[in-house]
Order: C-alpha cells, then sequence, then structure tokens
C-alpha cells in the first residue's frame, strides 16, 4: 500500500505495471458449476480482457473460480477502446468496459455484443472534472475555453460532454486534450492542462495527495453502467460461450459477495490499486452497481448517447443501439446468478 510520501507518482506506476500483459490463471478441480455440466469445456481458454487487473483481483479475493473446468487467461487494458479493438483481432474473448466505447464499437461496425449489465445504484458516481488544487476555476461553468484532458471513446468523454451540458457550455468550446486516464492524470498534476476527467481511485488519490479537487461529480449528469462485451466469433462457438456464460456469472458471484463485506471490498481494491484504504473505501462507496436485465430504460439512454455523439460529429452516421446486447446471453447469465 502506498503511503502519503507515495502520491500520485508511485500510483501511476502501479497502474503502469497492472496495465501490462499479465499471465493466465485458473483453478481446475472441485465442483463445476451447473453451466460447465452442460458440456465438456475441459480444454477450453478463455481470455477476459480487464482493466488494470480489476476483475482477475475481485476472483482472487472471493475464490469463485474454483472448480471451473476451463482456463481463463488474463489480458489487462487501460479503457474499453483497446479491449473492444482486442476482441476484434480474437485475442480476447470476453471483456469489461462502461456503455460508450460500446457505441464506437457499433458505429465502426465491429461484431462484438454486450452479454452482462450493471447498473450503479444509490446517489454517488466514480466520475469527475477536477481541476489543479489552486486553480481560479471553481465550478463547470467556468470550463469554457479550457483545455480537458479526457480519453475519447470513453465514458469519462461522454461525463464530460454532459457536465458541459448541464453548464450551459458547448463541446466545441473547450478543448480537448485526447490521453488515457493515467496520463490525463499526470497532465492535470504538472499543470499541462486545466481540467482532467477522472475516475477512482485516481481522483480520490489526488484529492488524498491535495493535488486536485472536484468540481462537479458525474452523480447528477450521467448514469454508472458496467458491460461486459463478447465478440461474435467467441459467442458462435458452442464451447467457448458455454464457458463465457459461466466465467461471467462466477464474476457476478464474486461481486455480490464484495457488495456484502464492504471491509473486504476496500482492502481488495487497496491491495490492486495501491492507494491508502481511505482512498479504497471511498471508491467502493462511489460504484455500488448490480446486475440487470436489458430494459428499455437502459437502451433508451444509450440512444441518447449514441445521438449526443453522432450531433457532435464524433461517429459519423446514426446507429440503433439496441443490436448490439445480446440478452439471450444476458438473461441466461442473470438466471444462474439468483440460483
Amino acid at each position: 500500500m502506498l503511503n502519503r510520501k507515495g502520491g500520485a507518482r508511485s500510483v501511476r506506476l502501479t497502474l503502469a505495471v497492472l496495465a501490462s500483459v499479465a499471465a493466465g490463471a485458473a483453478v481446475t478441480t472441485g465442483e463445476a458449476s451447473a453451466a460447465t455440466k452442460t458440456s465438456d469445456l475441459t480444454g477450453v481458454s478463455i481470455t477476459f480482457g480487464d482493466q488494470l487487473k480489476e476483475y482477475q483481483t475481485i476472483v482472487n479475493a472471493t475464490d469463485t473460480l474454483q472448480g471451473a473446468a476451463y482456463t481463463v487467461n488474463w489480458s489487462n487494458f487501460i479503457g474499453g477502446p483497446p479491449i473492444i479493438a482486442a476482441e476484434v483481432g480474437g485475442s480476447v474473448d470476453v471483456g469489461d468496459m462502461a456503455e460508450t466505447p460500446t457505441i464506437f464499437s457499433q458505429a465502426a461496425g465491429d461484431a462484438v455484443k454486450v452479454i452482462g449489465v450493471t447498473e450503479g445504484v444509490g446517489t454517488n458516481s466514480p466520475f469527475a472534472v477536477m481541476v489543479p488544487n489552486n486553480s481560479p476555476i471553481q465550478s463547470a461553468s467556468q470550463l469554457r475555453g479550457k483545455t480537458i484532458a479526457v480519453q475519447e471513446g470513453t465514458v469519462e468523454q461522454y461525463v464530460l460532454v454532459k457536465v458541459l451540458q448541464a453548464a450551459g457550455i458547448p463541446y466545441n468550446d473547450v478543448t480537448i486534450d485526447n490521453l488515457s486516464i493515467v496520463a490525463g492524470e499526470t497532465a492535470l498534476t504538472s499543470g499541462k492542462v486545466d481540467a482532467w476527467v477522472s475516475a477512482e481511485p485516481l481522483s480520490g488519490l489526488v484529492e488524498y495527495n491535495k493535488q486536485g479537487k472536484v468540481l462537479p461529480t458525474a452523480a447528477n449528469s450521467a448514469k454508472l453502467f458496467g458491460y461486459l462485451t463478447a465478440p461474435v466469433s467467441a459467442l458462435d462457438d458452442p464451447k467457448k460461450k458455454a464457458a463465457i456464460v459461466d466465467f461471467v456469472t462466477r464474476l457476478e458471484k464474486s461481486q455480490a459477495i464484495l457488495k456484502k463485506d464492504p471491509a473486504l471490498a476496500a482492502k481488495t481494491y487497496a491491495s490492486t490499486y495501491g492507494v491508502p484504504l481511505a482512498v479504497a473505501e471511498q471508491a467502493v462507496k462511489s460504484a455500488n452497481v448490480v446486475p440487470t436485465p436489458v430494459t428499455p430504460s437502459i437502451i433508451a439512454y444509450q440512444q441518447e448517447e449514441a445521438n449526443t455523439f453522432y450531433k457532435l460529429g464524433l461517429i459519423p452516421d446514426k446507429i440503433h443501439v439496441a443490436s448490439v446486447f445480446d440478452s439471450a446471453v444476458n438473461n441466461e447469465i442473470l438466471a444462474a446468478v439468483t440460483k
């Protein structure tokens, strides 16, 4: 765990290490789940596109891969867009992201489907727009004409769109510095940008080290969704699909275990990201999510988001987002989770 002197530089180093590709691992002993009993999955291997070892750490903390008959390999990324690129390229079978990357993916014609959805509950959000501690900017209404670090094609970009919209500022009235969230933190704390669209745990750590302050969080402007996506090529393989369904079911159960034990969740978060326990506790509270079926309201929210990106000229054509959801697979997973 980092101490106060470690600061943002240390957590950047930690995140950079976590962003490298991790070796694969799976537990292959014990009782198989109901999903794996439908076919012999011995010898089947799937690769999960994780973000900074989030799910890998959760699974290890809860031991929910115990008894899996297949092997899980873990690849780690920063942001959803490179995960989708890996899915399209055939090196990742299922991946973790927010909703925004699937809009850009669908607009590009990628054969990728959303197979699992979680939705945020409560009034908190892990996303925020931040400025340096000594910045004269006191509210989002003062962002006009400023340079803002954000990774394009991610949910952070949509958070920025919504925050600016709420402040009455057209998106084109700010200058975008297209940086990964880790590079954006560096740009903010080194004074190279006026603001940065952040997410936990980085935002919490920047606040903890008194290097930045939150203007608004996204709590009143953007919803919180988590998607698990898979390429159609993987879903078309019956055994690989069965392994993916079983694996995602286990992921959902892992999250349920941690939700019932906030102390374990915070401890797991702190060990994953190398942040103080107080920062981890804040981050855990800001991302309270539950599995959900693909509802009309979710589709409507995503359609509005896609329409917004089209109007801004950020995607070339209008799209109908409903087709990106594989509700049948999602419902199969939900049924297994509730058993």
